[in-house]
């Protein structure tokens, strides 16, 4: 593997990916979209190509397959979903390059002894039904009957979305594995730390734990001009304060922590109309669920400061991801091969939530990071540079070799 062969072919596959799932000029591949349905005929063709064979289970998950000579299974891969108006490599890398990786090592003609299998999993991002991670949980046997209710962000349920898509959703109990023997999923780091340090590889030892909120603040509907500035109560007004007063605190008393309002909405929502109420949500990211827990506190109290002004507020939990570490002795066979390779790695925890933090209760896991240009990630600006995704796809095909062995 000379030059950036393969860095710069994966780099045309990913664009011709995203080309192909554009909506009005943006990329957004939600589950069980059109789109989405585009993405993975493109990635048959490729894995077909490869001479691997494929399959799809009843969550919608995408596989190809190097047979081994004995049972059991070491995969790769990550997500095909995006976010709205996200980019190119954040998640569609870790598939293209498993695809890449085992195609190589069939045409090189590697048998395993035990299989290898490249997977494209379904709602990552959870840009349409927002607890997220369904297509890992499936295979983990972590997603139940009940949760096919979860209704998305356009009113269908994960249930009708899998119906509309041609999936059955009665057989979901046949998409959990059993045989999987570890898991590598290759991912960019959607951050600024590996470009910064001229690392050509991070190696990730966790990844965060992840609590999201839905917040209402309730106030008083009333016209925006008669009513006097100092006989309002006005939601906005409080929701502002609220997050500029919790933001303040959580920097202050947990530096570690994570705190984003990713979404405000305004009810009527109109511009002549003093708010009825305000919707937020909120996504809250520490190293530890007990960090998370005495985040929680600090959130709280931020919001009792506008309870005392006489505002009614809920604030309910709707998703946790619990943190996780990741395997050690996959974690050295990635490190054994960095060094044998002479690159520059490192050591780092993940900031962003990931599949392998669903596989890594179930399964021995890792991650390899490979550069973000800029840190920059969920945007349409998001890039990573063919020799860095020649690193990755050089040293995925080595881990991937010696685990199947």
């Amino acid at each position: 593997m000379m030059g950036n062969e393969a860095g710069l072919k994966i780099e045309e596959m990913l664009c011709q990916l995203a080309d192909a799932t554009r909506i009005d000029g943006e990329i957004w591949r939600a589950a069980y979209t059109p789109e989405d349905r585009i993405a993975k005929n493109i990635l048959r063709e490729w894995i077909e190509e490869q001479g691997l064979e494929y399959r799809e289970d009843a969550i919608g998950n995408v596989y190809g397959r190097l047979p081994g000579t004995e049972p059991g299974t070491v995969l790769t891969g990550s997500h095909l979903d995006t976010v709205k108006n996200g980019g190119k490599y954040d998640g569609a890398l870790g598939v293209v390059t498993g695809v890449a990786a085992l195609g190589y090592l069939k045409q090189s003609g590697y048998v395993p002894k035990h299989s290898l299998e490249v997977v494209g999993l379904m709602e990552e991002e959870g840009s349409r039904f927002a607890s997220g991670c369904q297509g890992s949980r499936a295979i983990c046997g972590t997603l139940k009957e009940e949760d096919l209710e979860e209704v998305g962000r356009d009113g269908v349920t994960l249930r009708e979305a899998l119906l509309s898509a041609g999936y059955q959703p009665e057989a979901l109990k046949s998409a959990k594995r059993d045989d999987i023997q570890s898991i590598v999923e290759l991912h960019i780091e959607q951050g600024p730390v590996l470009e910064s340090e001229q690392k050509q590889i991070g190696i990730v030892d966790s990844i965060v734990g992840i609590f999201n909120y839905e917040l209402t603040i309730q106030g008083s509907q009333n016209h925006a001009g008669t009513t006097s500035m100092s006989l309002r109560h006005d939601p906005v007004v409080a929701a502002a304060k609220f997050i500029t007063e919790s933001t303040r605190q959580m920097m202050e008393q947990a530096p570690s922590a994570t705190l984003t309002y990713g979404m405000l909405q305004v009810f009527p929502g109109m511009q002549n109309v003093i708010a009825d109420h305000v919707d937020l949500r909120i996504d809250m990211r520490d190293g530890s669920e007990e960090a998370l827990l005495q985040d929680e506190v600090i959130l709280k109290r931020a919001l009792e400061s506008i309870e005392r002004k006489g505002f009614k507020t809920r604030l309910s939990k709707n998703h946790c991801l619990a943190s996780a570490q990741m395997d050690p002795n996959v974690i050295q066979v990635i490190e054994r091969h960095c060094k044998e390779k002479q690159l520059a790695y490192k050591h780092m925890n993940s900031g962003a939530g990931h599949d392998s933090m669903v596989f890594g209760k179930h399964f021995p896991t890792a991650m390899i990071f490979v550069p973000s240009i800029g840190g920059i990630s969920h945007n349409p600006a998001e890039a990573t540079a063919a020799a860095d995704i020649q690193t990755g796809f050089e040293l995925l095909c080595d881990v991937l070799k010696e685990l199947s062995e």
